[in-house]
């Protein structure tokens, strides 16, 4: 039984090393800004005039989580 001199995992055929927890890191955050900006842009897209000053925050938050969720539903 062959194993990875990386990883230390069973070497086969489709072996592929695990990312690093930088990367993922990074992705998450990556993620989250996307996330974020994009539900400011659509804020600002149905409220040009800014009647609901409130909503920014919020609106950013749920960008956030949503970008994070959707992109760890789809890694998993």
């Amino acid at each position: 039984m062959a194993t990875c001199p990386r990883c230390k995992g069973y070497l086969s055929d489709n072996h592929r090393c695990p990312r690093r927890r930088s990367f993922v890191v990074a992705e998450i955050i990556a993620a989250g800004i996307a996330g974020g900006l994009a539900s400011f842009l659509l804020l600002a897209a149905f409220d040009p005039r800014g009647q609901v000053a409130d909503m920014d925050v919020v609106a950013i938050s749920a960008g956030v989580l949503a970008g994070i969720g959707i992109n760890r539903f789809l890694r998993s």
